[in-house]
């Protein structure tokens, strides 16, 4: 039994030591074998030469980079940025309003455009005047890092009606662009009141209902003293801006396509900023248990809008929105023929 357990040893250990020889023979044969490729072939001759159609393009690698440095900036040191040359720059164009036209979707939409970077929150540089007093420095401070040949945009739906905005936006740059989105007057009007109405219920608070606000009861007549109403006389807030700045400056969005068909929007936003068009159909899919459109970055990220985006409005009273509808049409016109664009507004 003893001899027949060595003679298995001996035969296990031959295995073995056959297994490590060839392998020490294949590493030496294959180094061999390397050496003389790297003789014939160096690395250098494999390279692409400058300028060929192999060579990677520069702003594939800035995107590359701008997207790693974004996963990670809150890691990101001083020096790093100025090594991926991100600087902080002022808006080139600015969000200006309207509250509840669909700012916010305008923004993220945009932000899929890769020369295109966001401010994250709405600033409120202009509007609010202890933020103003701190000078534009604080506000450039409130900007995102960038890359020196990408734009940087901020929304605050406030400067629209905001009377002391536009001073304040031509004073720090004249020739900004604007971008002001609206919808159906009636129709933001109850979507404002829904939002308002939102927020009460939250604190268990009471809120008159819709009807009760937009019609004065002394006179029977549409009550333009009701926030809701007022902002939805487009005309009323942009003459005050055309004193400033010139029409061409403006570009208006179409709040209520952007809910339904967003891509020709886009595209029409894209020539206004002279930007090449980048954003496709791709970026884009509707979502049936949302209602609305999200957004799809690359492979691996998408977004859709927080939740309270796309409330469900109350029922009003179908006399109450045609007196409405009545009473905005007459400004509508005007908002017509200031801007050049027409809308289909009741």
């Amino acid at each position: 039994m003893l001899f027949l357990q060595q003679q298995w040893l001996r035969q296990r250990l031959f295995v073995l030591g056959s297994l490590v020889l060839g392998s020490l023979f294949f590493l030496v044969a294959r180094e061999g074998t390397l050496d003389r490729l790297q003789l014939i072939c160096p690395i250098k001759d494999k390279l692409s030469p400058a300028g060929s159609s192999g060579q990677i393009p520069l702003h594939t690698l800035q995107r590359k980079q701008a997207l790693h440095l974004k996963l990670h900036r809150r890691n990101s040191t001083r020096e790093q940025l100025r090594m991926h040359h991100l600087i902080k720059q002022l808006p080139r164009a600015i969000i200006i309003g309207v509250r509840k036209g669909g700012t916010r979707a305008l923004l993220e939409m945009l932000s899929l455009h890769p020369a295109v970077v966001k401010a994250s929150q709405e600033v409120h540089f202009f509007d609010n005047d202890e933020n103003y007093d701190r000078g534009v420095d604080w506000y450039l401070k409130k900007m995102p890092f960038s890359f020196p040949h990408q734009i940087t945009i901020e929304k605050s739906p406030a400067y629209f009606i905001t009377d002391e905005v536009p001073e304040r936006i031509f004073k720090m740059n004249s020739s900004i662009k604007l971008l002001l989105i609206v919808r159906e007057p009636t129709t933001r009007a109850v979507s404002d009141y829904t939002q308002v109405l939102e927020g009460k219920e939250r604190k268990n608070k009471t809120y008159n209902k819709f009807e009760e606000l937009v019609i004065d009861t002394k006179t029977c007549e549409v009550n333009t003293k009701y926030k809701a109403v007022r902002t939805s006389i487009y005309t009323k807030y942009l003459e005050h801006w055309l004193k400033f700045f010139p029409i061409e400056q403006f570009h208006i969005v179409d709040g209520d396509h952007l809910i339904t068909d967003p891509l020709p929007e886009l595209k029409l936003v894209e020539q206004f900023l002279n930007l090449p068009s980048r954003i496709s159909q791709y970026n884009l899919y509707f979502n049936a248990t949302r209602g609305f459109f999200c957004l799809h970055f690359n492979f691996m990220f998408s977004k859709c809008l927080a939740g309270s985006k796309g409330r469900i409005h109350p029922d009003v009273n179908l006399s109450i929105k045609e007196k409405l509808q009545r009473f905005f049409h007459p400004f509508n016109q005007k908002f017509y023929q200031i801007t050049g664009r027409t809308f289909n507004w009741p």
